[in-house]
């Protein structure tokens, strides 16, 4: 197999047609045909069915164009990487994270700090179960995200398995946010059964955690039966002030609703004193990979602006 093969049979699953595809490449028809049917023999599958109206690609032949897709893409970022000596290296730094406001400005001093040096910054903001896929998959470097006391030990468990190191920055207790129609909203103190009776919003929740929050057993003080599920704090915003819903909150994203008529207090026990959840703002990478220049300074500056404790 060679790269210009699989290029070859792109252009013609683009086309939908061999004497399109082949006007295209300038190549003969029965090169092209025989281009393909070599693929086919190689690998002994079938690529196309052919009928009336051209041709298409069979299950296999699409599943084939996902993976020759990805290869000339990898071959194409190589040559544009590595292709010619006399570029410049290009800093890069990759970052999924959960919404955090404070990152903002960070990645804006990593930014400064680059000068007149090339460098990419590409930051996602996502939910927990992408910002773990992404490190997985190489499509980011560094993560940061929230483990709360209830999930902790799941999410460690799966980080563990995929070979992701963690580690920790701050801590925060629980609080519970309301808008002005919540009848909380004056209270100076909120215990956990007085916001259990109340409509909940959910941010950032992975299907799995979403499911045991629905168990009649759950122990997260919320009612199942009354639940919004959100991933952005836009979203939560936004029915923090339509509706008279609470939102469990760590201390790290209470700067996003600070511009809003939102009230936001530390949740209580029932005795009055502290709720013993304690949330964790922990930042990931990959096992034995050493970080990069720019990876550095971000976690300097985490490591500064939180007491790291691990």
């Amino acid at each position: 197999m060679r790269l210009s093969q699989l290029e070859y049979f792109i252009k013609v699953a683009q086309c939908g047609s061999i004497t399109k595809a082949a006007q295209e490449l300038f190549l003969s028809q029965p090169s092209l045909t025989k281009a393909i049917a070599s693929l086919e023999t190689e690998y002994q599958i079938k690529l196309f069915d052919r009928t009336p109206k051209g041709i298409q690609l069979t299950p296999q032949g699409r599943t084939f164009l996902e993976y020759a897709q990805a290869a000339v893409n990898a071959c194409q970022t190589l040559e544009d990487t590595f292709g010619n000596t006399k570029k410049q290296t290009i800093q890069r730094l990759s970052v999924a994270s959960q919404q955090f406001d404070f990152l903002y400005d960070l990645l804006l001093q990593v930014q400064q700090g680059c000068g007149a040096e090339p460098f990419q910054i590409d930051l996602e903001e996502t939910d927990r179960g992408s910002i773990i896929h992404r490190l997985e998959q190489r499509q980011a470097d560094l993560g940061l995200l929230v483990l709360s006391q209830r999930d902790r030990k799941k999410l460690e468990r799966e980080l563990q398995y995929k070979a992701l190191e963690v580690h920790t920055l701050d801590y925060s207790p629980v609080y519970v946010s309301m808008g002005r129609l919540s009848p909380l909203y004056d209270q100076p103190i909120i215990t956990a059964a007085q916001a259990a009776e109340q409509l909940h919003i959910v941010l950032d929740t992975e299907k799995t955690l979403r499911r045991d929050l629905l168990l009649p057993a759950n122990d997260v003080h919320v009612d199942p039966t009354r639940l919004i599920f959100c991933n952005t704090i836009s979203a939560c915003l936004h029915f923090l002030e339509k509706t008279d819903a609470l939102l469990y909150t760590p201390k790290w994203v209470l700067g996003m609703l600070a511009d809003h008529q939102i009230h936001s207090v530390i949740l209580r026990e029932n005795d009055g004193s502290y709720f013993a959840d304690i949330n964790r703002l922990v930042w990931v990478k990959r096992q034995d990979e050493r970080l990069t220049p720019l990876e550095q300074i971000l976690i300097q500056q985490l490591q500064q602006k939180f007491a790291t404790a691990e």
